[in-house]
Parts: structure tokens; sequence; C-alpha cells
């Protein structure tokens, strides 16, 4: 049995939660049969011994935490690519718990709120305060360490930018930023300011207790009176870290399968690890029912097309702002990274992989007849792609040789095409 998301979405289908669109369910579809055999199968060949394997799908869902390790990882060196080589500081802005219900039910409009007032506070302490114009990507986060709803934005910002006075680079300093207190109040008040123009727009949606203006002008009110919390620290020479940290959670939500520690097949628990920050970031374990679970981790599905990632300043545009400016760093932080480097045959350790179609192949009548395979009648053969790069599977990692649970088992036809990605019904 796996302790593994996709296992639960898989077996556990009668608790999944209701009220989902239908772009969510056919997500959670996609994530329940990933790299189970119903999606297709890939072939991968070593070019230099003639070695061949083969591997289920993956879902290449952007919310999976089994796919996208390489996207990740991509992301993450062309980010490092993009950095110049000075100083940063990790910025977190994080919204009152009075906003979650507003959040939950205006998902982008409040999501595309916090980056505009976040931006718009960075980009104004740094014209009054440094007289420049720096570089700055913010990644959106809507949970905590225990599944909670907890939306906030991590920002990583160059401590280095365009100098207004005679437009060349400046350097800053590398372990002060700004007081965090004073860009607390002014994003306070660039957030309340842009969520008081929505208060006429009728396709908001209020939740039940702000049904009137001046219930919600009395929210308000309540809101300017709390402590708005930011967190900023310098990344000290390790801002590879902070982008891989960053990176993790690009095409993933929630949590990973490694922080699942148990699964209770039969009184349907689940068990993972969290940290606890109210006690100085202690590990503890939290158990808790299978449909709480499915259910904590389905409402940070992001909608579709929505931008979790977002570049500002010198990062928007080309991407030789920063070196065409006058003393700026010519080199950026991911020069000296590793190059990520192909998987490597198992037989003559090489790197010269090609993916070629899938057809019958004798050895794979070892696997366990099961249940039929079933495909969609939405899918086309002719439309069927047979691609890695498009699947986004990695054959080091994928290999199949029987499948692990008897009950998941699949019955292979004798001439079996590879299915692209398609909503399972």
């Amino acid at each position: 049995m796996e302790a593994t998301v996709n296992w639960m979405l898989r077996k556990w289908r009668d608790l999944w939660p209701g009220g989902l669109t239908r772009h969510q369910y056919s997500t959670l579809n996609l994530m329940a049969f990933c790299r189970h055999g119903l999606l297709g199968y890939n072939h991968a060949r070593c070019g230099d011994c003639r070695h061949h394997e083969i591997y289920p799908s993956s879902c290449g869902d952007r919310h999976c935490p089994k796919c996208l390790g390489p996207r990740q990882a991509q992301w993450s060196a062309q980010v490092c690519s993009r950095l110049p080589d000075c100083a940063h500081f990790h910025v977190v802005f994080t919204l009152p718990a009075q906003l979650n219900e507003f959040f939950r039910l205006n998902y982008c409009l409040a999501a595309n709120l916090l980056f505009a007032a976040a931006a718009e506070t960075i980009k104004l302490f740094q014209a009054n305060n440094w007289r420049m114009e720096g570089a700055f990507l913010a990644v959106l986060h809507t949970w905590g360490s225990a599944l909670n709803w907890h939306p906030h934005l991590h920002v990583l910002v160059s401590a280095g930018g365009w100098y207004r006075v005679n437009g060349r680079w400046r350097q800053m300093r590398p372990d002060y930023m700004f007081h965090v207190g004073s860009m607390s109040m002014v994003f306070r008040a660039i957030f309340l300011r842009k969520l008081e123009e929505l208060d006429a727009d009728p396709d908001v949606k209020w939740p039940e207790e702000l049904d009137t203006m001046e219930k919600r002008r009395s929210w308000r009110v309540n809101l300017a009176a709390r402590n708005w919390n930011i967190f900023t620290r310098p990344t000290l020479g390790n801002t590879r870290a902070v982008v891989r940290y960053l990176a993790r959670y690009t095409s993933r939500i929630a949590i990973s399968n490694q922080r699942i520690t148990a699964v209770d097949a039969a009184a349907r628990t689940v068990s993972f690890n969290c940290k606890d920050y109210r006690h100085e970031g202690r590990n503890k374990e939290i158990t808790m029912s299978g449909s709480m679970f499915l259910r904590c981790f389905a409402q940070h599905l992001v909608p579709k097309g929505f931008r979790r990632v977002r570049y500002f300043g010198l990062l928007t545009g080309r991407r030789d702002r920063i070196q065409q400016l006058p003393d700026a760093p010519q080199r950026s932080i991911g020069e000296d990274a590793p190059t990520q480097s192909r998987p490597a045959c198992p037989r003559c350790g090489g790197q010269n992989w090609t993916y070629p179609k899938l057809r019958s192949f004798p050895h794979l009548s070892r696997i366990r007849p099961g249940t039929k395979l079933t495909i969609t009648k939405r899918c086309k053969p002719e439309d069927w792609s047979f691609s890695l790069q498009q699947t986004r599977a990695s054959p080091d990692s994928r290999r199949i040789v029987q499948q692990e649970d008897d009950a998941d088992a699949v019955h292979l036809p004798d001439v079996f095409f590879g299915s692209r990605r398609r909503r399972i019904s």
C-alpha cells in the first residue's frame, strides 16, 4: 500500500469533498491515476546498449506531488540564471485571519490584490529609501504546514538595482533591507485601499456576515487596527537555497508524499509530519480522517490559468536588463550551480536516451492481469503522445516490472498505445 496522496485519491473516491468545480474534479482525477497505468505507458531506450524500459505516464499536473520534479529543477535553474550575483532578501507578506474567508470566496481577485499590494509596497520603499528600481519575484502560497488555509506571499528581493540619480547600478547593504514595522503599515494601507475600491463591485462574493456596506466598512476599520505581519531576512549568500525552496511548491501544492508517515486503510486515517511554529517550529505528527485530509488538500487547488509566480522590476522584459546597467554584476547566482544531468542507464551508465513509440513487448505479460485497461472515448490514437517531455516522467525513477499493488494491476493488450493526459471519467 502506498502512503501517497495519489493512492488516497484513487482508493477513497467516496471521500472526495463536494462543491468543487469541474476543473478541480478533473485535476483530482488526473492525480489519482498518475503513474498508475491508466494514463498510458512510455518507452525509453538507451542509445548505447539498446537497453529499454517501460514506465507508466505521469499526469503532468502542476498540483501533483509525484510529478514535475524536472520542471522544478528547470525553473530553479532559470531563475538563478537571471538573478544578479548580489545580496538578496527573503520577504513574506501574510494576511490576517479575518481575510481568509474573503480570499477563499474570491481566490483570483484576492490573490491579484495581494500581489499588487506587495509589489507596490516594495517599489515604494525602494524608490523612497534607496532611490532606485530593483528586481524581485513573488510566489503565492495558500497553505500552512498543517494543511490549514494560510494565504501568504514569498518575495525574493535583490539588494541592488537601477539608481535613479545617475542611471547606474547601485548596491545596497547585504544585511538590512527596510524597517519591518513601516513596511507592515504601508502594506496594510495599500491593501485596504484596494479592498475598499471593490466595495461596490457586484462580481465580488462577500461572506454572509459582510452583506452590507456598513458591515464591510466596520470590518475594514477592524483590519486597520490590527498588526499585519511581514517577515524579512537576508539570504546571506545562500540565495539558491531560497530559490530551491520556492521551486518545490511552484509545481506542487500543500504537502509532499515524503511528509506522510502512515495511512490506515481500515480506519481511513492519515498521519503526517508538520512544524508547530507556535512552539519554536518543533516537529510533530498530526493524524486526521481521510475525508478531512482530502478536503484540506483540495481547498488549495489553483484555478485554471492562474499564475502563482510573478516577476517585477528589472526581472520583467528582456533577460539582460540588469547586465546592461553600468557597474552591474555581469554574472548570475546560477553560474556556479551544478548542471542537471540526464538519468543514467542502469546497464551501461550512458545518458543517451531515446523515446520511441510504445508497441507490444513480450515481457509485459509478466504483469499480473487485473482490471481491464480503459481508455476514455475522447482520446484518439493519432492524437496520443509518446514524448517524455510531455508526460514529464523520468525513466530512472519510474521503471516497472510488476505492479506493487495487486488490486491495481492492469491487463495490457497485445498492442498497447501510450495515451496523452486526459480526464478519467
